[in-house]
C-alpha cells in the first residue's frame, strides 16, 4: 500500500492488480490534497494511511 502524489504508469497499476485482486486496484482519494492511497486490501486501510499522513476526514452534506 502506498500514497501516490503524482502520476503512476499504467503498467504499475496493472502489476498491482495482478498481485492483488487480478483485475482491479482499490484506491482512496483525498481530493483536497490531490493524493491517493492505492494497493490496499481494504479501502479502510487506505483511508487510515491517508489520515496518518495528513489528510482530514470531514463530513459533507
Amino acid at each position: 500500500m502506498k500514497i501516490i502524489d503524482g502520476t503512476i504508469p499504467l503498467d504499475g497499476l496493472k502489476r498491482m492488480a495482478i498481485d492483488g485482486f487480478g483485475n482491479m486496484v482499490k484506491a482512496v482519494v483525498d481530493v483536497e490534497r490531490e493524493v491517493m492511497a492505492v494497493d490496499g486490501e481494504l479501502h479502510a486501510d487506505e483511508e487510515a494511511l491517508l489520515l496518518q499522513n495528513g489528510s482530514l476526514q470531514t463530513k459533507t452534506s
